[in-house]
């Protein structure tokens, strides 16, 4: 599944290592694109966008899906 994910509060590099490593503490396989000017993070996982958002807030951010 191909996702892209909306996180506003992704501010820094740092943040998007902490995303990074939520998504491959649960799909290591997963091709993960972290964009920090756009706050935009796409996955190409065979995890759920539930699972997904899941992990990223469990990593203390606050994700949505984009349409």
């Amino acid at each position: 599944m191909k996702l892209e994910l909306a996180v506003p509060d992704m501010s820094c590099g740092g943040c998007a290592n902490a995303i990074a490593r939520a998504i491959a503490g649960l799909d290591p396989a997963a091709a993960v694109d972290i964009d920090v000017s756009t706050k935009i993070v796409k996955v190409a996982s065979t995890l759920t966008s539930t699972q997904l958002t899941e992990a990223i807030a469990a990593a203390g951010f606050h994700p949505s899906v984009k349409d």
